[in-house]
């Protein structure tokens, strides 16, 4: 059974609302905004541990091993583990750091958000290559 679909679009979801509500929260200096997306983003780092656990498994699949591109397959694994370390790290630096200034704030969700967007166009690629 192919569970990383099952995982892969929710993770997908939920970090790109706990980066949106970081900055919010960081924009407007609303705490409750940060306080749902630490809580989001502890979530989130289970998901994603979760999600690349299944998508290890999915890349030992005959078929998709054989109908995988290398330039969507290659990037698209890669950065799916670096989102997962940084959502890690971002977490722990988060929750510590729940006093942060503003501009490192908005810069580390700006960049789990492009992290996240980049993950999503190339598994959408490697999905249109299975239905095509």
């Amino acid at each position: 059974m192919v569970l990383h679909p099952l995982f892969s679009y929710p993770a997908i979801l939920l970090a790109i609302a706990v980066f949106f509500m970081y900055i919010l929260g960081f924009l407007f200096g609303r705490n409750d905004l940060r306080r749902y997306a630490i809580y989001g983003h502890a979530l989130l780092s289970v998901l994603l541990v979760i999600t690349v656990i299944s998508g290890f498994k999915v890349a030992n699949i005959p078929l998709v091993i054989s109908k995988t591109p290398f330039i969507w397959g290659f990037p698209h694994k890669w950065s799916g583990i670096f989102l997962t370390v940084f959502s890690l790290l971002s977490f722990i630096y988060f929750w510590l750091k729940t006093e942060s200034s503003r501009k490192v704030g908005i810069l580390l969700a700006l960049f789990g958000l492009l992290i996240v967007l980049f993950q999503f166009i190339t598994g959408w690629m490697l999905r249109l290559v299975f239905f095509s």
